[in-house]
């Protein structure tokens, strides 16, 4: 039989239900149509990749993006590096200096715990060096922003809305530190964007995920303008862009999903904030002030949606990284669950990063999929200091993302990396679940793997067509410089590098 591609002479992990190894694999018609363990491969094709020993996963996915703010991440100033508001200063308006007109400055990265003055800018400063350009700092978990003048103005919050911070005469201070101010500014901000800037900007991040090995992007979509102009840009357009991108649609309204014929609702709708921001809802108080965060929402809020959703039978998932958050959600899924039944919609978790042991037993129990982020740990924990321990303590640092409680008790993860908070890129997330910086948090390589792969594509209800290496499957492929396995023990398995994306049998990255 003529096929439309041979890839050959590797190491094929399938990830299939045997986990398997293979030789070489076959693509016809972009579909997988047979694997082979021997050397030779007995089909006849035009075209043959040799992969000259190399590594083939199953294309990777990232489950949980904000495509959107992420393309806004890659043509923004970094400011991540500096450690004091002046270098900051300085960075900013020798970008202001070059840009003409009135072109927005967005700068990234922020996080006022590792500057020296522990603070936000305020408009006042940032007006002294924006030479007429409106200015936007985005916190790093983008659940803060500082802006100047001319873009207070833009994103036009009203003075009584929580989180707008306020000098002693009551006058904006151009901070915002809750959600609700923060999603609301950004919500104006991207008003002003038009459709040709929100398609180049989400291509970007395509385009930069697909360099990083994955082929299927889950999309945290509308919510971010007045008329969800990312996600009809991408229902539109879904064939145009590098990587697959699988849209959870941000909002509140189960009508609206089913205008649009989506299985799913959700994404990133935020019950709690942000432990940098003091904003995680905690049982026990934490950080400098010493706060327990908040809940936005009512129990009544939140079970209106999902008791609709899964009546419709739609998926849910929310963001949830407070152990008050996480038992909020997780009462609610149970109570809606026995009053309707199971379903198999696999609600999801969006981060679950400070649960109890019971929370960890019920999510097993009802099926629920946890969408965690291991770059999370990996750049904020340390077994001795680290972010994690300055904003609680060791004990509780010990127990945000617990990885492997969770597979023990059966629980099912799914991994991503919650860009732009940080980059996508499985590889690190895969690296630092095998050799987490604290071993507390460390697990096998099939487990890291599945994360990325086949449970990412079950938590979208994809396993039948993505997710491992078996013929009928979409021949969608990760190729890397090394085998993950030999490096379990070692921390040159941080050094594995994407030699070659491949998405529907077509070769869309090659280093």
């Amino acid at each position: 039989m003529k096929v439309d591609l041979i890839i050959k002479n590797g190491n094929i992990i399938t990830m299939d239900p045997e986990e398997s190894f293979r030789r070489w694999v076959v693509v016809k018609d972009k579909r997988i149509v047979a694997m082979g363990s021997e050397d030779e491969c007995p089909y006849d094709t035009n075209e043959v990749i040799d992969l000259e020993g190399k590594t083939v996963l199953p294309g990777l996915f990232d489950s949980h993006v904000h495509c959107m703010s992420t393309g806004i991440n890659m043509t923004s100033i970094n400011v991540s590096e500096k450690r004091t508001l002046q270098e900051i200063l300085c960075l900013i308006e020798k970008e202001c200096i070059k840009k003409t007109g009135d072109e927005w400055i967005f700068c990234v990265g922020f996080l006022e715990q590792v500057v020296e003055e522990g603070r936000h800018l305020n408009r006042w400063e940032l007006d002294r060096i924006s030479h007429g350009h409106p200015v936007f700092i985005i916190d790093a978990t983008n659940h803060g922003l500082s802006v100047n003048s001319l873009a207070l103005d833009i994103c036009n919050i009203p003075l009584d809305t929580p989180g707008v911070e306020k000098d002693e005469n009551d006058q904006e201070t151009g901070v915002f530190l809750s959600d609700e101010s923060v999603f609301d500014a950004f919500s104006n901000i991207f008003d002003h964007l038009n459709e040709e800037e929100i398609y180049r900007l989400i291509s970007k991040c395509a385009d930069y995920a697909v360099t990083k090995g994955v082929t299927t992007i889950i999309g945290l979509l509308g919510g971010i303008d007045k008329n969800d102009t990312d996600l009809k840009i991408v229902i539109k357009n879904l064939d145009k862009f590098s990587a697959n991108i699988v849209p959870f649609y941000q909002t509140w309204d189960v009508e609206q999903v089913k205008e649009y014929n989506l299985p799913r609702i959700g994404g990133c709708l935020a019950l709690d904030g942000s432990t940098f921001q003091y904003t995680m809802a905690a049982s026990e108080p934490y950080g400098k002030p010493s706060v327990r965060g908040m809940l936005y929402f009512r129990d009544d809020e939140i079970y209106r949606l999902v008791s609709k959703a899964h009546r419709e039978g739609i998926q849910c998932a929310f963001h949830a990284i407070g152990d008050r958050a996480i038992d909020q959600l997780i009462y609610i899924y149970r109570q809606v669950i026995n009053e309707q039944g199971q379903k198999g919609l696999r609600h999801r978790i969006e981060h679950f990063c400070l649960p109890t042991e019971k929370h960890i037993e019920l999510a097993a129990e009802l099926g629920i999929v946890l969408s965690m982020q291991p770059a999370f740990p990996y750049l904020w924990d340390l077994p001795e200091g680290g972010m994690y321990e300055f904003l609680m303590d060791r004990e509780r640092a010990d127990k945000m993302e617990p990885f492997p409680e969770i597979i023990k008790r059966g629980g099912i993860i799914c991994g991503g990396s919650d860009s732009p908070i940080t980059m996508i890129d499985p590889l690190l997330g895969i690296a630092s679940c095998v050799r987490n910086p604290n071993p507390i948090r460390n697990i096998s390589v099939t487990e890291a793997l599945k994360m990325f792969t086949i449970n990412a594509a079950y938590s979208v209800h994809l396993e039948k067509t993505k997710g491992s290496i078996e013929a009928g499957k979409d021949a969608d492929f990760t190729v890397i410089d090394r085998n993950p396995y030999d490096y379990q023990n070692s921390e040159e398995i941080y050094k594995m590098k994407v030699s070659m994306t491949i998405r529907d049998g077509k070769v869309v990255y090659k280093k």
